[in-house]
């Protein structure tokens, strides 16, 4: 680990244990490439003591994806009460996950979207809250964003299901509620692509992480979540926040 990533992951895992966000980062320890910010990542889920239960992965077809790993400690089952004293941002992001059923250790043949459908045990209607440790986030620089975990707090994971022979990602409908009224609805806002070739590059990705995650590779029964359908819908203290994928299922939780 390079000088620079320490000082830098030891001022973001200040951020995470004090709650104080960062105004800024001196010059030159910011992260000047993807790499060194999954190298910040890395060594601050190490100074977090964290173990990977998920991992989440998102982009755009023609860009080059990006990938956080999420907490076993992070992963929360439907009805979760979260205290709002821990958050700041209160965010809610309606996505679409899946469970593997089998490790995906490094190998010398890049993964494929057709190995990643063999691979996934279920699908999960997933709630992702957000979070950011930086002051002025979203209107960041997006590689200090990618170094903040993407803005990850917590996964609330929803209705599991066997993944349909037909996931017609363009023409499925979401919702996200507060408090009963909807706050976003749509059909095929999805813009990630195809789901399964985004978990194909994490699959290959991952072997490269650092740190505790050294060579672990994806492991059954992690869960990648792949992608926000409504951008961010912002809740607040006290908000209950459920959001629904018609035919698929549903996830729920309030902020106190």
């Amino acid at each position: 680990m390079s000088d620079k990533t320490a000082r830098t992951a030891a001022r973001l895992h200040a951020a995470f244990q004090n709650g104080a966000p960062i105004a800024d980062i001196p010059e030159g320890d910011a992260p000047a490439t993807q790499q060194e910010a999954f190298a910040i990542q890395d060594a601050v889920f190490a100074l977090l003591g964290h173990t990977p239960g998920a991992w989440k992965v998102g982009g755009s077809p023609g860009t080059e994806p990006t990938a956080a790993p999420i907490a076993a400690s992070k992963l929360y089952s439907s009805g979760q009460v979260l205290a709002p004293e821990a958050h700041r941002n209160f965010g809610v992001e309606a996505e679409l996950a899946f469970r593997l059923d089998r490790d995906l250790p490094a190998r010398d043949v890049p993964y494929t979207a057709e190995d990643l459908r063999a691979a996934v045990a279920s699908l999960i209607v997933t709630m992702e809250i957000v979070e950011s440790r930086l002051r002025d986030w979203p209107k960041v620089d997006p590689l200090w964003a990618l170094m903040d975990f993407q803005a990850n707090d917590s996964l609330v994971l929803g209705t599991e299901m066997p993944v349909p022979d037909a996931l017609d990602i363009p023409n499925q409908p979401v919702r996200v509620l507060f408090d009963g009224k909807v706050a976003f609805e749509d059909t095929g806002s999805f813009k990630g692509g195809d789901p399964f070739t985004l978990m194909a590059w994490l699959a290959n990705h991952v072997p490269e992480r650092t740190g505790s995650e050294t060579g672990r590779g994806l492991k059954a029964g992690d869960v990648i979540t792949t992608g926000s359908w409504n951008g961010v819908s912002f809740a607040g203290r006290g908000v209950a926040a459920r959001i629904e994928f018609p035919g698929l299922g549903e996830a729920e939780m309030r902020f106190g």
